[in-house]
């Protein structure tokens, strides 16, 4: 085995854990998106998401409450992680490619 080909081995490892991790972070996360939505004077979150065919709009509370401000620090999180996400699956691709086209 070369070592070019032992480094694509562990690359492709390392990012199979990583996207276990990133799937399991993800899952502990609140999905949807958040709406901010105006009633009277004051502001309140709502946390918007599918289930099954159905939208779901879950109140979470006054816009400047820590309940709203903690779910709208989690739903930018997940954001962010899934868009790690789809890199790591680029990659995996990648060195799947790279794999076979050694073995040939």
């Amino acid at each position: 085995m070369s070592i070019i080909q032992s480094v694509i081995i562990e690359e492709f490892e390392r990012l199979k854990r990583l996207k276990n991790n990133y799937n399991k972070e993800i899952e502990a996360l609140p999905r949807g998106a958040v709406s901010k939505r105006k009633r009277g004077a004051r502001f309140y979150l709502y946390l918007i998401y599918r289930s099954d065919k159905k939208v779901v709009t879950k109140y979470v509370g006054n816009w400047e409450s820590e309940k709203a401000k903690a779910v709208l620090k989690q739903v930018r999180q997940r954001q962010e992680l899934e868009q790690k996400l789809k890199q790591v699956n680029r990659d995996l691709a990648e060195t799947e490619r790279a794999l076979r086209a050694k073995q040939v």
